[in-house]
């Protein structure tokens, strides 16, 4: 028994130390791919780094809160339906808590050095209203930039019960209001730059409604606020922000609280 038990242990420290090889070997491959990637910026100081952890996220968040950055840059595979109900994207989950603005870049964007078209989804929210000051902040001197709201025009169960199946029903110039309250906010802008920002409210699925107007439109930017949802509300419903990722073909920029570019 002990003979077995010796040999088993020595196989064991032998299948480690095989394995310790094979990252090694990995991770002089994955810096050498990267140090690839960025030769032709030799003019920028760029540092690569591997880090290791419980997760993706997690590793990459922990690494975010342990050094100051400016702006976080991440690419999304747009994953969608069971497996990011249940698992998130790393973009998603990185864009959610990392304490900086965190730039999300899908495979078919492309982000240019200067942008003379965003467009901010608006819901009236500070968070919102921080995302349209760093749009103004960002964009070149006579540019576009676009408040987008979607009134949802579901209503809560509560309102159902009583008959009431639509907004527009309980407030019937609701779109009109909301037109009024952002051309309000637009009019009280500090605006040095000259920049044209117009305002439209749209009907529908905040998120789908939302998406399918910024693929269409010809913005270069989409500068989107976060409220942070943790727990079981974004288990259920997500964030706005979040789903946009998903299912927006253009770069997205997502402002925290009162973070500033």
């Amino acid at each position: 028994a002990r003979i077995l038990f010796e040999d088993g242990s020595n196989r064991l420290n032998d299948q480690i130390k095989e394995l310790k090889k094979e990252e090694d070997e990995a991770e002089h491959k994955l810096l050498q791919c990267a140090r690839e990637t960025t030769q032709k910026h030799e003019h920028l100081n760029i540092r690569h780094e591997i880090i290791r952890g419980y997760s993706a996220p997690s590793a990459v968040l922990r690494y975010l809160n342990e050094n100051e950055f400016d702006l976080v840059l991440i690419g999304t595979h747009g994953k969608s339906g069971l497996e990011n109900l249940l698992l998130g994207s790393v973009a998603e989950k990185v864009t959610r808590y990392a304490p900086c603005p965190v730039l999300t870049i899908s495979t078919e964007a492309t982000v240019q050095e200067k942008f003379n078209h965003l467009l901010v989804p608006f819901d009236f929210s500070d968070h919102a209203r921080t995302a349209l000051k760093n749009a103004l902040e960002i964009c070149e001197p006579g540019g576009v930039v676009e408040l987008v709201y979607v009134i949802d025009k579901d209503v809560r169960p509560v309102f159902s019960a009583w008959g009431m199946k639509s907004v527009m029903e309980m407030v019937p110039d609701i779109i009109n209001k909301a037109q009024q309250e952002m051309n309000k906010i637009i009019s009280g802008q500090h605006n040095p730059k000259e920049i044209k920002i117009s305002a439209k409210v749209l009907e529908g699925q905040p998120h789908k409604e939302l998406a399918a107007y910024i693929n269409d439109c010809d913005c270069q930017l989409v500068v989107a606020s976060t409220h942070g949802l943790v727990g079981l509300d974004r288990f259920l419903l997500g964030s706005t922000t979040e789903r946009l990722i998903r299912a927006v073909h253009k770069p997205i920029l997502t402002i925290k609280g009162k973070n500033l570019i």
